[in-house]
């Protein structure tokens, strides 16, 4: 069988989860045919670390700089925050961050993980469109793409993006119903899908309702696996592939190589 090519465009590798088994982690990934994956920044420490992660597994590993739609409000909080008791939840100062970020433009090929989050802190939403409007004024300025999450809120998503006339955009896990898919769709947004989709019937919808050539892989690793109750990792990647093919009636080979050259094309690579 032709060697696939494999794209993992949204993963976390800086998670304390893969602490003193980055080396394996990304040997898997290469044996298993990805080409590169993208490790995506949330805030000041984490854009640090997927740089220096970028710089040491370079070439396959690439990076995008984030700020997430909670740590970006977090200094305007004043109690303590968690993310789904997930992590802590730093505070800074988002224009100096923005800085940063133009400051190493070259570094990263996409801006992201950035957008509105209105599951965790009901009553923020005007806060959080404050900083995603600066996040999107940003990616326009440097021509990046963004990496955009839109849980609970993905009708103001989109709106955003469309007052913003944003065209590299692609929609990271997006949990919008039928007529929001087809409405990035007609956008000409990029749809991730990601490994979990063998467990998740949302992503087989998504993956019948956009064109081949604006779907792209992801993981989003170490969470989302696609077996119940393990750890995930960008290996895993090849199984959205699979599903893509099964769902699109297309070999395995053809829907590989065209998310390939749809990654390749999002992210100028």
């Amino acid at each position: 069988m032709e060697k696939m090519n494999l794209v993992d465009v949204h993963t976390h590798l800086d998670s304390e989860r893969f602490d003193n088994e980055r080396d394996e982690i990304v040997k898997r990934a290469k044996e298993a045919g990805v080409k590169f994956m993208i490790t995506s920044g949330v805030n000041p420490t984490t854009n640090r670390t997927v740089l220096e992660l970028s710089k040491k597994y370079s070439p396959i590993v690439k990076c995008s700089f984030g700020i997430y739609p909670i740590d970006g409000i977090a200094n305007k909080l004043n109690s303590k925050t968690e993310e789904d008791n997930l992590r802590y939840v730093e505070k800074f100062d988002v224009d100096v961050e923005l800085k940063w970020i133009e400051e190493h433009k070259n570094d990263c090929v996409a801006i992201g993980e950035c957008g509105l989050d209105y599951k965790i802190i009901p009553g923020t939403e005007e806060l959080q469109l404050e900083v995603f409007q600066k996040v999107i004024d940003l990616a326009k300025k440097i021509d990046k793409p963004l990496v955009t999450h839109s849980r609970k809120a993905e009708l103001e998503v989109i709106g955003m993006l469309e007052k913003n006339s944003c065209k590299k955009v692609y929609m990271h896990c997006f949990g919008g119903k039928k007529a929001l898919v087809r409405r990035c769709v007609e956008n000409g947004y990029f749809m991730s899908v990601p490994a979990v989709i063998t467990r998740l019937e949302h992503f087989k919808m998504l993956v019948k309702l956009t064109p081949l050539t604006q779907l792209i892989t992801e993981t989003d690793a170490p969470y989302l696996s696609p077996i119940a109750g393990t750890r995930n990792e960008s290996k895993n990647v090849i199984y959205a592939i699979k599903e893509i093919a099964k769902i699109k009636g297309l070999s395995e080979v053809k829907v590989a190589k065209q998310i390939f050259n749809n990654a390749k094309t999002l992210f100028s690579l």
